[in-house]
């Protein structure tokens, strides 16, 4: 039988450290999306919008990646605070998919019981009521929230997950260029011609721009809101995938967001090193508190695909981007942010030290950091890795094929949620060995039984 998992520190820890002197924190997980519903209880953004139109169109997929995978593998980390998820419907009714809420007790039944957070079930934002002193804790910003109160003011956090904002900060990034909107009257983004002429004011900026260059929307996730451009080519096929992604930007400016500048773009040096992903919790005051450096594993476009961790140079990473850390908890204390933080820092051939991307906010990295006690202390497992494989198979059918790696404390499952009729099973899988040749082969075996190449070749539906 698998070992329960005893993290080395939880969120709830790490709030009480910085001086949380709140009542309970109710920590919600979900990621809205910007443009569509993914369920019907939780209303696509509008005050804090974010772009998602280049995420693969993928219908059940999305919901269950957004609304289950995510929250269950983020929440991995909470420890004994109150977790709300939102419940999937079943296909075609409005029934209460009670295989979403299996899913989720399978994930979160693995650690052990002092660290477990409790699950509350809602279908609605509107369902969601706070005994008093308690507070909300979310990975993104929702306006129909924004009655509740929350450790974080949603604003704060808004502009802390800005890369707009982080351009325009003192943090170190790569040159850059921000190209804001000059439709300052939000009406007139409700204008189709004019709307055609700021679309065309934009990316001639791009057009103007010698490769290779990075470009950048706002508000994105899992590198979906950055294109790269290495040439002339490039460049045209470019521009003709965000002239309707830049008109849709526009249209999400609104009397509710003005202040908090969503339609953007940055255009961005492309800058060339090795890269290393920071994981932090950001306290009131002091120093920042390091979890975690780790290797992001990305597509050739830069889409995130997983990320792997080598505990045995934990200790000279934590050194090196410890000053970077700092500058970055300066930038978001300046904005009101504190809390769990991400951040990819690219280190270049002279050792510069470049923020390329920042997440105030849990991201899919911690979880590795709070758990080097259960693999590399008690198990000798000195490299770990998380895989996002969408799969065909039963999580009982998985748990069959690895029982021995499971027993082992080898494999953790972070996150599963099954798909209608069994099939494209989104998950988050753990993997740990002793060295990278014992976890590559581990993940070979674990990618072999992937039903698709990656998130960017999924089916749409």
């Amino acid at each position: 039988m698998a070992p329960p998992i005893e993290l080395d520190a939880t969120l709830k820890e790490l709030y009480e450290l910085s001086g949380n002197h709140h009542g309970e924190i109710y920590l919600i997980t979900v990621f809205p999306t910007a443009q569509a519903q993914t369920i019907p209880g939780l209303a696509a953004c509008r005050k804090y919008a974010f772009q998602d139109g280049l995420w693969p169109k993928t219908g059940s997929i999305q919901a269950r990646l957004f609304t289950q995978v995510l929250p269950q593998w983020l929440a991995m980390v909470a420890g004994q605070m109150k977790l709300v998820m939102f419940d999937l419907e079943q296909p075609g009714t409005d029934d209460v998919d009670q295989q979403a809420r299996a899913d989720t007790a399978e994930v979160l039944g693995q650690i052990c019981e002092r660290q477990r957070p409790t699950v509350i079930y809602v279908r609605n934002t509107s369902d969601i009521v706070l005994p008093p002193e308690a507070v909300l804790s979310v990975v993104s910003p929702l306006h129909c929230l924004e009655h509740l109160p929350a450790l974080v003011p949603f604003d704060s956090q808004y502009r802390a997950l800005s890369k707009r904002d982080l351009a325009l900060s003192s943090v170190p990034t790569p040159p850059s260029t921000v190209i804001d909107t000059v439709l300052d009257d939000v009406d007139q983004v409700q204008e189709p011609r004019l709307r055609k002429t700021e679309v065309a004011r934009i990316l001639g900026v791009i057009e103007q721009t010698a490769p290779p260059f990075v470009i950048k929307f706002p508000q994105g996730r899992g590198g979906f809101g950055t294109l790269i451009v290495r040439s002339e080519s490039e460049r045209a096929e470019t521009v003709t995938l965000l002239r309707p992604e830049i008109d849709n930007m526009l249209q999400q400016l609104n009397h509710s967001n003005r202040h908090l500048h969503p339609a953007s773009l940055i255009v961005q040096k492309m800058v060339h090193g090795s890269t290393v992903a920071l994981c932090m919790f950001l306290p009131k005051d002091g120093a920042p508190i390091i979890s975690s450096c780790t290797d992001q594993l990305n597509d050739n476009q830069g889409h995130w695909e997983g990320s792997h961790i080598d505990y045995s140079q934990q200790s000279r990473l934590r050194d090196e981007v410890m000053p970077v850390a700092e500058l970055i908890g300066a930038h978001l204390r300046r904005l009101g942010y504190y809390g769990p933080v991400g951040a990819e820092i690219m280190i270049g051939p002279n050792n510069e030290h470049f923020v390329v991307d920042l997440n105030a906010r849990l991201t899919a990295s911690h979880l590795l950091g709070f758990m080097k006690g259960h693999f590399s202390v008690d198990r000798g497992l000195n490299d770990a890795a998380i895989l996002v494989p969408i799969v065909d198979i039963s999580l009982r059918e998985f748990k069959r094929k690895f029982s021995k790696e499971l027993d082992e404390g080898r494999i953790v499952i972070a996150g599963w949620s099954h798909g209608p009729e069994g099939k494209l099973n989104v998950t988050a899988i753990v993997v740990a060995a002793e060295d990278m040749s014992g976890l590559n082969k581990l993940a070979e075996r674990v990618h072999a039984l992937k039903a698709v190449s990656s998130f960017a070749s999924l089916p749409t539906s």
